[in-house]
Order: C-alpha cells, then sequence, then structure tokens
C-alpha cells in the first residue's frame, strides 16, 4: 500500500506516542533516562489540538509524524519530527519534514526552528539547517543539543528561458500503485462524476538557476495525479507543475478563478490554468508550458490570445506545485473583465469557473480559499 500524508486525529494519540516513545529509544539511551522520556513526553489530544500534526501512515498504521506551531510573526517551530524505528531510513523524516517547509510558505513564515536530538544534527545539517546556538542534552550528559534554523528562499522569481522535455518511462508512483490508484478514483467519481481520467504530465526532476527552468516530466493518468495529491504527495520526488494565465487588468488589479463544484478544485480561488498534457507538446518532444497557459486561458475565460499582452513569466514555488505564470496585461477594467468572463463561462459546457475574484490590494489575498502559491503571486505582483 501506499505511503499517505494526512492530519492527525485525537485517536492517533496513542499510537502517535508510541512511535514517539520508540523512536527515541533507537538512539539507545540508558534505560533509567528512557523511563523518565516515557513519562514526560506524551502525545495527548490536547496536543492534537494545540499543533498542526501530519501522520505519515501505510496501511492504514501511523508509522511516523510531525508537529508544527508558529513560534513568532516569521518562524515556524518544528516541535515533533519522529518515524518509528521499522520505518527509518526510507525518506519519510525527509517528506515530513519539506511538508513541513511548504507549512511554512503557505503560512507566509520565512525560517524553520528545532531543537535536535543530540544524535540528529547531520540528519538536519544535510537539509539546509544551521546551528545557531547548542544546550546541554539532559538525556545524554556531556553531550549538546544543537538549536537549529533554516531560512526559507522566496517563493516567486523571473524566468528568462524555459526547457522541459519528457521522459519515455512511465511515472514510477503510478506503476507502483496502479491498483489502489485505480480504487481511489472510482471512489472519487462518485462524489464528482464529472472527472475525467485524461492524461497529463508529472515533473520528475528539474533545476532552475539562473533564470532558466529545466526539467523532466512524465505523462501519467489524471487518477494518479489525483491520488498522490490527495495522499499528500508522499513521492517527494515528483511536482504537480503547471501554467497559470495571470490577468492584470488596466487599473493594476488581479483576476483570480473561483472553481466551480464540478472540478476536483471546488471552491478554490487561484489563476485560470490548468495540468499539462500531451497535447502540450512540440514537434521536437518539449513541453510547450506557455503555449498551454493561452490554451487554458481561452478554455476557461473566453480570452484569445490577441485580447493580452504578454508581461513578464514568473515562476512560483509551493511546495509540491510549481507554477509556470505569464503576466498578462488586458486594457480592460477589472469588473468590465469579470464580468465578460462569467458571461463566456456560464455558456460554456464545463463551467469550470464560479466566480472571478478581483484583488486590487494585499489584504484582499486573505481569503484562505486563495491557493498558497496565488498567494505568493499576488504579493509579489501588487505594490
Amino acid at each position: 500500500m501506499p505511503l499517505k500524508l494526512r492530519p492527525a486525529t485525537e485517536a492517533d494519540a496513542p499510537a502517535l506516542t508510541d512511535i514517539l516513545h520508540r523512536a527515541k529509544a533507537s538512539w539507545g539511551y540508558p534505560e533509567d533516562k528512557m523511563a523518565e522520556f516515557r513519562d514526560y513526553w506524551r502525545i495527548s489530544e490536547a496536543t492534537i489540538q494545540s499543533l498542526t500534526l501530519t501522520v505519515a501512515e501505510r496501511d492504514g498504521q501511523p508509522i511516523a509524524f510531525s508537529g508544527l506551531s508558529p513560534q513568532s510573526e516569521d518562524t515556524l517551530l518544528v516541535d515533533f519530527l519522529f518515524v518509528a524505528p521499522e520505518a527509518q531510513r526510507q525518506g519519510i523524516g525527509d517528506l515530513l519534514l519539506k511538508r513541513a517547509e511548504d507549512h511554512a510558505h503557505r503560512q507566509g513564515l520565512s525560517r524553520l526552528y528545532l531543537e535536535s536530538d543530540a544524535n540528529a544534527g547531520p540528519f538536519y545539517e544535510k537539509r539546509g539547517f544551521r546551528t545557531m546556538a547548542t544546550r546541554p542534552s539532559e538525556m545524554s550528559p556531556g553531550k549538546e543539543i544543537p538549536l537549529m534554523e533554516k531560512p526559507l528562499a522566496p517563493a516567486v522569481y523571473r524566468v528568462e528561458a524555459l526547457n522541459i522535455e519528457v521522459s519515455d518511462k512511465p511515472w514510477a508512483f503510478e506503476t507502483k500503485h496502479a491498483d489502489a490508484i485505480d480504487a481511489y478514483f472510482e471512489e472519487a467519481r462518485k462524489r464528482i462524476p464529472m472527472l475525467w481520467n485524461g492524461r497529463t504530465m508529472k515533473l520528475t526532476g528539474f533545476e532552475f538557476k539562473d533564470g532558466t527552468f529545466n526539467g523532466t516530466c512524465a505523462e501519467c493518468s489524471f487518477a494518479a495525479f489525483l491520488a498522490w495529491r490527495d495522499w499528500g504527495a508522499p513521492d517527494a520526488s515528483s511536482f504537480n507543475l503547471f501554467g497559470s494565465a495571470i490577468l492584470r487588468s488596466a487599473e493594476g488589479a488581479l483576476l483570480y478563478g473561483v472553481m466551480s463544484r464540478k472540478t476536483a478544485t471546488a471552491g478554490m480561488i487561484y489563476p485560470p490554468g490548468g495540468n499539462l498534457d500531451p497535447t502540450d507538446l512540440t514537434e521536437d518532444g518539449k513541453v510547450d508550458v506557455v503555449g498551454a497557459i493561452y490554451r487554458e486561458l481561452e478554455e476557461e475565460t473566453g480570452l484569445k490570445r490577441d485580447k493580452v499582452q504578454p508581461a513578464e513569466l514568473l515562476v512560483t514555488f509551493d511546495g509540491w506545485r510549481i507554477s509556470i505564470g505569464q503576466v498578462m496585461d488586458v486594457p480592460r477594467l477589472a469588473e468590465e473583465l469579470r464580468t465578460e468572463i462569467l458571461r463566456f463561462s456560464e455558456a460554456s459546457e464545463e463551467q469550470e469557473l464560479a466566480d472571478m475574484r478581483i484583488i486590487r490590494t494585499r489584504a484582499d489575498l486573505e481569503d484562505g480559499a486563495i491557493v498558497p502559491y496565488a498567494r505568493s503571486l499576488g504579493k509579489y505582483l501588487l505594490p
């Protein structure tokens, strides 16, 4: 069965306490020290209520967890990060740490902070943490506990060139979990009958340097993507790369779509756009992301390429999401543009958009339905 990430529930308290105790003991601490630790440290229902706790489970059984809480206006504290001994050295701790970074970005925070186990400093150092100070270890007299931080990089950058190819190899996640994916998609279609299992592409590797984005995609089914997304993106080597049409009106407002209940992202708010698919390939096998953006623009809003003026091309990193966004200036007032787009959407067969949200100031980005990358884009573009 595939690894899945999910929010903790109060019923998880005993299992998470067991993981906490066994993971700590795996460092070889003396039994008298472990007895004191077990007496003092437990995951209670109150702990679960007070922290953002994420559980990694396999076959329905928790095998690891992380616990996060805001420490200051710019810092996220990693309170807990523990992996059961039988699940260690499988990349699960690394995955949970990456998702902690994602959570920090979603909250608009720019720094992670943690107090490491006396033995775990090298693990965090390999993942970009640095030691700020130390304190004596109570579990290992004579050793020091590293107090560590990791500054997080900005989310949005300008793109000067794109070079994205398609591999002839299948997506490993889909191949490995084919039966579970099929079962999950059948259940999803019961909830959203309009779901269509077409072909799409997922990013399996990339490099962004000096304004150039190089990457490789694998073709897969929409069902595989949906399962991967809903299971917490458990394959940390893959990303959902997609295009975004960032509409900017004559007075400088941004227009984001509110997705309709007929879609897999119902109620979410973000720029018009969508997944890449095999029709977006050029004759030489490259992925035409910008072409896909204009295709989605016309399909969702009715706006053709000659009705907009392209401005900067941006990449926005949002955890397992990566948006390539084309800023498009439209010589129309925001309200007029909104009315025109909604008229088109209501007349279309798909009716993907339930509304268009006009974003005039940073305060308009506070709506929790605005997807994090869309919020980052707004903050980057608005004064």
